[in-house]
């Protein structure tokens, strides 16, 4: 096998798929990220314990660089600021949703009104984004 150093500047001296090796690079993985409020449940003898709800309003599809799909298959445009990890819904039915990047296959959906994050969405591979719902 080449060594990276090699083959890296193979491609260079190319200058093909420079721009898309870089993006891809930076750009969140395709796919379903599924939503779910996460918080603390208490019950009445004083235990506590965690309570997970799905949240299908919430959830969003990657489907390329550029095209989102939401829950019930509708499709829109996002940007993403790879600097930040803030995915933003351009148009469509999320349109000014944010979304912050929270790890490798995971973001939390922003609340514009007060900048807090307030669902967890990670992603799911099995689901097919540019079909929904999910």
């Amino acid at each position: 096998m080449l060594p990276r150093r090699t083959i890296q500047a193979a491609v260079a001296a190319t200058g093909l798929l420079v721009a898309p090796v870089a993006w891809a690079a930076d750009a969140p993985p395709k796919g379903v990220y599924s939503c779910y409020d996460v918080r603390m449940g208490f019950s009445a003898t004083g235990g506590s314990n965690l309570v997970i709800t799905p949240t299908p309003f919430a959830m969003f599809g990657l489907i390329d660089a550029t095209t989102y799909s939401d829950w019930d298959g509708h499709h829109g445009h996002y940007a993403y600021e790879s600097g930040r990890g803030i995915i933003t819904m351009t148009d469509g039915s999320r349109q000014g949703w944010r979304y912050r990047k929270t790890a490798d296959w995971a973001f939390t959906l922003i609340d514009n009104r007060t900048g807090k994050e307030i669902y967890t969405c990670p992603l799911e591979t099995a689901k097919n984004p540019s079909h929904g719902p999910w």
